[in-house]
């Protein structure tokens, strides 16, 4: 028939360019036959613009049909055509997925994965937003080429034919797998690699193999939020600290508050010109809500109470006395708050997904310790931790042993440090701390015969039991490469301190008496007597755990509880700033690919 296109049954592109010719003549038919002029006056038409819409419709699905067929072709054609050594490249634009990319589209026989039909627009709409939504858990936006697929979905919903652009659809495509696959990685395992930071981060993971390609695949769904809340970290306030960031991000910061050198503080009852900027801080801070005084520059009772849930959001000591610290708290930026929820979240997802039944958290940072089962709290107490120059390590590791009434041996950079200057000044000093001299031989020697400054570190000092001990009457034994426990203190003046960093790297634990009855509870034989007899006693006693809990070290500055509520802390160890970098620093496509 004339005008018919005369094609070879190999050729893929002319059946399309056939099968597209004989729809539009159907169509047209549709349409003659459906006027007026050839339909008898009387008849009745069973709705024939709605036949008319099916028709073109059908013809806009089969022509999305044969589109996302040429998309498939152009998708195996980045895929296969790779040179060696190179990455996958889009848009100039290299591709980080060297792996799951290939194996995903190869189980789809390369199809368009993000786009169904002509309409089906949500899922990529939904994973764009969510792209662009990154941000709010510190991760960088433009890793995850959100500019470009922005641009490329613009052009879909901004010109009606370019989503029949094959090109640009399988572009889109690869450019969106690639940009989940990333983020599913960097919200599951974190962004900046632990192993590689100056402060160390020791606690192992054991998170399973992702199957990330899998997962995608099965995904049916157009809700890409709802996907990726199952990478999210476990810790039940990981959402509250996203959802904070959101929110911190929409406001803005005020004034700094200053006090004047002739007031150190303001307390309860005072009056202050600096009272109606406070609230507005504390306003800021969700603690106050503003009424009829909140221009007074007298510190009424509302706003102490304020203050006060300011102070517990900081971990300080709820007196509403405006000092030093509480000042530095209602300071802090919004950007510095920032900061903190994004280098928390990243710790977040760095800690293993699950934990053992029962176990012990010290978060170094919060000066806490405390015993969990699940997600129930059994005991809480304060810690003390290690100097600035003395940091206490972040790792994890099993508590098998207690030693009841210790001895001490004192750690050889202390008593370098620390023991040896003090004897040198007077020789008393290692008497009146209960602490004796061993040669090589284990024989106890005089320190009086001792050249202190140039052979001291040639002996072994200990103390004995009792209450100068300075582990106190119990302690608490995980083995480890840094030979760090927990332990009991004398100095129990210690824990009423709002910033507690006075140990050599070991922590003080402030209810040592609680925590040891805790641990042998499966053991009835060490009842509530018997322990305290053995923390009192001349000589220690090591007893063995039937249950070893697991014990983990780490350092959080931020995070939110189960209700939402978040909490600050003082970065003692100044140990963000390098985290915060590794989240900002851009990935290079030198980046070695993902892993499965």
């Amino acid at each position: 028939m004339a005008g018919f296109i005369i094609f070879d049954p190999c050729s893929h592109h002319q059946m399309k360019q056939f099968i597209l010719q004989l729809s539009y003549i159907i169509t047209a038919l549709l349409l003659f036959h459906s006027c007026e002029f050839f339909q008898p006056k009387k008849a009745t038409i069973p709705q024939p613009r709605m036949s008319i819409e099916d028709s073109l419709a059908m013809v806009r699905y089969q022509q999305f049909e044969l589109t996302l067929g040429d998309a498939a072709d152009q998708i195996r054609n980045v895929l296969e055509n790779r040179l060696p050594g190179q990455r996958y490249s889009v848009e100039e634009r290299s591709l980080f997925s060297s792996v799951l990319l290939p194996r995903f589209y190869t189980g789809r026989a390369f199809a368009p994965y993000w786009f169904a039909h002509p309409d089906s627009l949500e899922k990529a709409r939904s994973m764009i937003a969510y792209i662009g939504s990154t941000r709010y858990h510190g991760l960088q936006a433009e890793d995850y080429h959100f500019e470009k697929t922005k641009e490329l979905f613009d052009n879909i919903l901004n010109d009606s034919s370019a989503r029949f652009d094959p090109v640009l659809l399988a572009r889109l495509d690869l450019l969106l797998t690639d940009a989940w696959f990333m983020i599913a990685s960097h919200i599951y395992n974190g962004k900046v690699d632990p192993e590689e930071l100056t402060s160390q981060w020791g606690i192992q993971r054991n998170k399973p193999e992702l199957m990330l390609d899998q997962r995608l695949a099965h995904f049916t769904g157009s809700d890409i939020n709802e996907l990726m809340q199952q990478f999210y970290p476990p810790h039940p306030g990981y959402q509250a600290m996203v959802a904070e960031a959101a929110k911190i991000s929409q406001m803005q910061d005020l004034p700094k508050i200053k006090i004047s050198g002739r007031q150190a503080s303001i307390k309860p009852g005072e009056k202050s010109e600096l009272l109606p900027l406070l609230r507005r801080h504390l306003q800021l801070w969700e603690v106050y809500e503003p009424d009829s005084l909140a221009a007074s520059e007298i510190y009424d009772g509302r706003t102490a109470e304020a203050v006060r849930r300011l102070q517990q959001k900081f971990g300080y000591q709820a007196d509403a006395v405006i000092g030093r610290l509480t000042l530095n708290a209602i300071n802090t930026t919004l950007n510095e708050r920032l900061q903190s929820l994004y280098v928390n979240m990243e710790r977040l997802r760095w800690l293993p997904d699950s934990l053992e039944r029962r176990f012990v958290l010290v978060n170094i940072a919060d000066f806490t310790l405390r015993v969990m089962e699940v997600y129930d709290t059994l005991l809480e107490m304060k810690t003390i931790v290690g100097k600035d120059y003395r940091e206490t390590p972040v790792f994890n590791a099993r508590i098998t042993y207690l030693v009841f009434s210790p001895t001490w041996t004192v750690p050889p950079g202390i008593q370098k440090a620390d023991v040896i200057p003090a004897t040198a000044r007077n020789v008393n000093y290692l008497k009146e701390k209960n602490m004796v001299v061993l040669n090589a031989r284990g024989q106890q020697v005089d320190p009086a015969t001792i050249n202190w400054r140039r052979d001291g570190m040639r002996y072994t000092i200990r103390q004995a039991p009792g209450p100068q001990n300075a582990l106190g009457k119990v302690k608490f034994m995980f083995p480890n490469k840094y030979d760090v426990y927990l332990h009991d203190t004398p100095s129990r003046e210690l824990f009423a301190r709002d910033e507690r960093t006075f140990s050599s790297g070991c922590i003080r634990v402030e209810k040592p008496f609680e925590l040891a009855r805790l641990l042998l509870e499966d053991m009835p034989e060490w009842t509530d007597e018997r322990i305290r007899q053995a923390m009192n006693n001349n000589s220690p006693r090591t007893v063995v755990l039937r249950s070893q809990p697991g014990v983990y070290l780490y350092y959080l500055t931020a995070w939110a509880d189960r209700a939402g509520n978040v909490y600050y802390r003082t970065d003692i160890y100044n140990r963000d700033a390098e985290v915060f970098a590794g989240l900002q620093q851009k990935k290079s496509a030198s980046l070695p690919p993902l892993s499965d």
